[in-house]
């Protein structure tokens, strides 16, 4: 339904905009409703504070196909610390942790096995502005997940929903309710009208970026970058996440399979093999390394 519903989306919004100011919040809180208890109804969901999701992720990046093994922490209201592992040449395995504790931004990279020459740029901590939109942008990703996983809105980015229309395709239909948050935090969350469960996370974002390249010579000073080689700014780009694949975990319906598209074009695709609910976090988990 992937394919179908990405084309809809272009031509519901208008529609989906005029119904929403004629049904009222009566239609959503029901879709809402609908859709919580097919993922295991409020008693169960209400119980989940946090979860660890654990598996393998692809992904292309320009000219790149990477590969490696991700995992999500979340913990509510307002944690989250996503882990990846990729092999960008050979044996060089990069490690990245990005994720927020409250207010406080959560940024680490290691490398092991890196070849002579090899540099991955993460890029300097921000600071100023930058450093509270970075912030924002980590809120937005955990208000995101909560989304996804555990149809849930974060206390930390309090949502309010509306009922967006119908999108219809061959082979069924999904209702679209939007949720907007603080500051300039949109997403329309499409549901399946014969499972109730979510199909689909559509907003826009900023579309990741990373540089690999060999240089001469010693590393720059501080993490500096050479003159003329600073990082492009990353572009804010159209992002649909796809959910499939729910089992259930201590009686709640999870999707195993996420995959997203940047501008109508697949990106990446994680499949997790175990998900853990209310997980005993670690303390350092959500610090800095």
């Amino acid at each position: 339904m992937q394919r179908v519903i990405v084309y809809l989306i272009s031509l519901l919004m208008t529609l989906g905009s005029f119904v929403a100011r004629a049904a009222g919040d009566g239609k959503v809180e029901q879709l809402l409703a609908q859709a919580r208890a097919a993922l295991g109804g409020e008693k169960n969901l209400n119980k989940v504070q946090g979860l660890t999701a654990t598996g393998t992720y692809q992904r292309t990046m320009t000219d790149r196909q990477l590969s490696g093994d991700v995992t999500i922490d979340l913990q509510l209201p307002d944690r989250i610390l996503r882990t990846e592992s990729m092999n960008p040449i050979g044996d060089m395995t990069v490690i990245t942790e990005q994720g927020l504790n409250g207010e406080m931004l959560l940024r680490n990279q290691r490398t092991v096995n890196a070849p002579p020459g090899a540099v991955i740029r993460m890029g300097a901590a921000p600071s100023g502005d930058a450093e509270a939109q970075a912030i924002r942008n980590a809120r937005a990703d955990l208000a995101r997940t909560a989304v996804a996983f555990l149809l849930a809105s974060p206390a930390s980015v309090p949502l309010e929903y509306t009922y967006g229309g119908e999108a219809e395709a061959e082979d069924g239909k999904a209702d679209v309710v939007d949720a907007k948050g603080p500051g300039s935090f949109a997403l329309k969350l499409f549901l399946d009208k014969k499972t109730h469960r979510p199909l689909m996370l559509s907003y826009r974002g900023v579309a990741p970026t990373l540089q690999i390249r060999t240089q001469q010579g010693p590393p720059p000073l501080d993490g500096a970058h050479p003159a003329g080689d600073l990082p492009p700014a990353s572009p804010i780009v159209d992002i649909m996440l796809f959910l499939d694949d729910y089992k259930s975990v201590d009686g709640v319906m999870l999707p195993h399979h996420l995959s997203r598209s940047i501008d109508g074009k697949p990106t990446e695709a994680m499949t997790f093999t175990r998900i853990t609910l209310n997980p005993p976090f670690k303390p350092d988990t959500f610090r800095h390394k």
